[in-house]
């Protein structure tokens, strides 16, 4: 979300799809017409997606990815499954980390003293990559 913001504010491109030299030289070729037909922006791209993503999806108006739906999903999961793998004693990471400071953590974010949701997803992040290898 940062990253899409601050290139917002300087007028950069810079997700992966479209940063393809070619792609965009092509683009820049296209007439007017494929870009914009009918009021409707992104026609041509709209044309190609139609075989892989429903109607619903292809006509929706631009949204922001809403970080309140994110916060919601992880307080939800850090009250159910997520908060246990952070207080289980048979974790991995708790080889390199202190029980005590992990639960401490938890608990401040769950009472809304802090807000740890950073500190708290970089830590399931490390459990699961501990547990992958």
């Amino acid at each position: 979300m940062y990253a899409d913001k601050l290139s917002m504010a300087h007028s950069l491109e810079v997700r992966v799809p479209f940063l393809d030299r070619e792609i965009v030289e092509y683009a820049q070729r296209l007439p007017a017409s494929f870009k914009v037909r009918y009021g409707q922006r992104k026609w041509l791209h709209r044309r190609v997606c139609e075989g892989f993503l429903p109607p619903a999806i292809l006509n929706r108006k631009k949204r922001g990815f809403a970080v309140n739906v994110v916060d919601e999903w992880f307080q939800d999961s850090l009250n159910s499954n997520l908060g246990g793998y952070l207080r289980d004693p048979r974790s991995l990471m708790f080889g390199f980390l202190k029980p005590e400071a992990v639960g401490r953590l938890l608990e401040q974010h769950r009472s809304g003293k802090h807000d740890n949701h950073k500190m708290l997803f970089s830590l399931i992040v490390f459990e699961e990559w501990l547990r992958s290898n």
